[in-house]
């Protein structure tokens, strides 16, 4: 069975993933701003569902240390229990690449906030804003 994320608990594990070294804490607006430009592959000023992918994917395999194609919750550290469980849909205590990417789209919907399919660098920002709270 399916569970549910808040919305804010998928914000805290993007924001630990995004961050430089894998870490959880605020970015700074220059972090946040080089991440949005390393996300907007064709540089356009918009990051589409597929550079989010991309992104995502890259970020699940940077975190995974020990390259065993699942995250653990050592592998994200300062990432509260709470998160990772509601992320771990099928609660065998690992986030495969589906369940980190499903979660992620997850994200990408909630900060779509006009819903045209495209985060630009002014949504993306009011999302990291609300994780940074």
């Amino acid at each position: 069975m399916a569970r549910s994320v808040p919305f804010s608990c998928l914000l805290l594990l993007a924001a630990a993933l995004l961050l430089p070294g894998g870490g959880y804490a605020p970015a700074r607006a220059a972090e946040q701003g080089e991440d949005f430009a390393i996300t907007d592959r064709n540089s356009d000023g918009f990051i589409d569902r597929g550079e989010f992918y991309e992104r995502m994917v890259e970020q699940f395999f940077f975190a995974d240390a020990n390259r065993d194609g699942r995250l653990v919750p050592a592998e994200l550290p300062g990432v509260p229990a709470e998160v990772f469980k509601g992320a771990d849909r099928n609660a065998d205590g690992v986030l495969g690449l589906t369940e980190f990417t499903e979660a992620r789209e997850a994200d990408f919907d909630q900060a779509d906030t006009n819903k045209d399919g495209l985060l630009s660098r002014a949504e993306a920002e009011a999302a990291a804003a609300k994780t940074a709270k």
